[in-house]
């Protein structure tokens, strides 16, 4: 219950904050990173949630193409700090929507048996697809 309370006073406290939801994609790349990132955000969630240990796999396989990924946010955020306002703000409103349901488990099989097979060619594949679906999204 601690987490929930402080998961919601995070995101409350980012969301006030001016420019970390304003905005369009500016640099080449972006909103493929953005989308990079929110699969990475959802992974961690479920993951976390369903007691799985794939987040810490993809992460590790995947290493190099999230912090370039990181690095392209951090170039569209105007720095380290603005990127961190935002990628807590994602980690936070996501977290929060799931809630520890453990529904999401049975619901996010398909999304786990992906993560476990996607090298970093995949992974660039599923978020340019994420970002051709919803382009220019940075920081919606």
């Amino acid at each position: 219950m601690k987490k929930i309370a402080l998961i919601a006073a995070l995101v409350a406290a980012t969301a006030a904050s001016p420019g970390w939801a304003a905005g369009k994609c500016t640099a080449a790349g972006a909103a493929e990173a953005e989308a990079g990132i929110r699969y990475v955000t959802d992974l961690m969630i479920i993951s976390s949630v369903c007691q799985d240990t794939v987040y810490a796999e993809f992460r590790l396989r995947n290493q190099s193409q999230i912090m370039a990924y990181q690095k392209a946010l951090m170039a569209e955020f105007h720095g380290a700090a603005g990127f961190d306002r935002w990628n807590t703000a994602l980690a936070n409103a996501a977290a929060q929507k799931q809630n520890g349901n453990q529904q999401l488990c049975a619901q996010s099989v398909a999304l786990l048996q992906q993560a476990k097979s996607l090298d970093v060619n995949g992974f660039r594949a599923v978020a340019a697809q994420a970002a051709a679906a919803s382009p220019n999204t940075c920081a919606k």
